[in-house]
């Protein structure tokens, strides 16, 4: 199963059935990677390498409206070779409104 199957995808723009691009800080370690299902309380975050649940992440991407949306959160859980998602917890009503618009 790839990332693209996990979870809920919207049909209606391209570029979400390819995923967002996103910057990404776990641990200490930043990287460019692709992101998945956003909704108001999480993403799915696609990479190979294992983030351990409970790790904090700092994550920046664009929506396709180009809000672009910087914010904290932490892993809530990894599948092995497909990616971990996201909880976030440092969302503002701003990006809440528009993540809510894009989905």
């Amino acid at each position: 199963m790839s990332a693209i199957a996990v979870g809920r995808i919207i049909d209606n723009d391209a570029r979400v059935k390819s995923g967002v691009r996103a910057s990404c800080e776990v641990n200490g370690m930043k990287r460019d990677c692709r992101v998945f299902n956003i909704t108001q309380s999480g993403l799915f975050v696609e990479s190979f390498v294992p983030a351990i649940t409970g790790s904090p992440v700092h994550i920046t991407f664009t929506l396709p409206n180009q809000h672009q949306v910087a914010t904290s959160g932490t892993v809530t859980y990894y599948q092995l070779r497909e990616g971990f998602h996201v909880e976030f917890s440092g969302l503002t009503e701003r990006d809440k409104t528009e993540i809510a618009r894009f989905v």
